[in-house]
């Protein structure tokens, strides 16, 4: 059951929430490009800290105001976010060596819990962007191979916001990888009682029943 899964992770979402409490690394990437952030979001062209330089307090975007009001305090630390964006776009280039990929990895989830800090702080556990943080941590943590975590990171992300796709999904494929075929298929299942009609659900539904059918990995905690 779902419901057995989260109790396992209970103690992993305890570590998680304790890194709002951990020191946070100022990661600025040193040049960014016009492309790197045009893969990011689009609120990061009128965030502070990036390429078009505008400030708070002296030369903000004039779409700033739209995005405060969608966003509220939270907006003027969301270049963190772009930050762990463009990280992890760098840290997906061939030829990395392992330690700076790591690094930079490691550094992204840091940037994308600054934000949730900043969210926080500023009392606005509804900050929207809330579940997307989350799990791009989780995303990060995959890429570290830390599975347990990543997990985690997916839990926070549903619960911030139960009826958003991309968690259910992430974490079903994790599942699924790992062998835990009846874990992922009843993940996918609560995210479709939500959202019937979300299509990424379906086909994550499909592609699971025909991974199943040819065979693929197998564990205990699947039968």
């Amino acid at each position: 059951m779902v419901a057995a899964t989260s109790r396992m992770l209970r103690a992993l979402l305890a570590g998680a929430s304790l890194a709002l409490a951990l020191p946070t690394l100022q990661a600025q990437p040193s040049n960014m490009t016009a492309g790197e952030v045009a893969l990011t979001h689009p609120v990061c062209e009128d965030a502070q800290g990036m390429p078009a330089g505008w400030v708070q307090h002296f030369r903000h975007s004039p779409r700033a105001p739209y995005w405060e009001s969608v966003m509220g305090k939270t907006f003027w630390a969301v270049h963190h976010y772009c930050w762990a964006l463009i990280h992890l776009q760098r840290a997906a280039r061939p030829g990395l060596a392992r330690q700076d990929r790591d690094h930079m990895i490691r550094v992204a989830i840091k940037d994308f819990y600054y934000v949730v800090h900043e969210a926080a702080r500023n009392g606005e556990e509804q900050f929207v962007l809330l579940p997307e943080l989350y799990y791009r941590a989780g995303e990060a943590y995959i890429l570290l191979q830390d599975y347990p975590q990543a997990m985690a990171e997916f839990e926070l992300s549903r619960r911030a916001k139960p009826d958003y796709w991309p968690p259910y999904v992430a974490q079903a494929q994790l599942h699924a990888r790992l062998g835990m075929r009846a874990q992922a298929r009843e993940l996918l299942e609560a995210g479709l009682k939500l959202m019937p009609d979300e299509p990424n659900l379906r086909e994550a539904a499909r592609k699971l029943g025909a991974f199943a059918a040819a065979g693929g990995p197998a564990s205990a905690a699947a039968r």
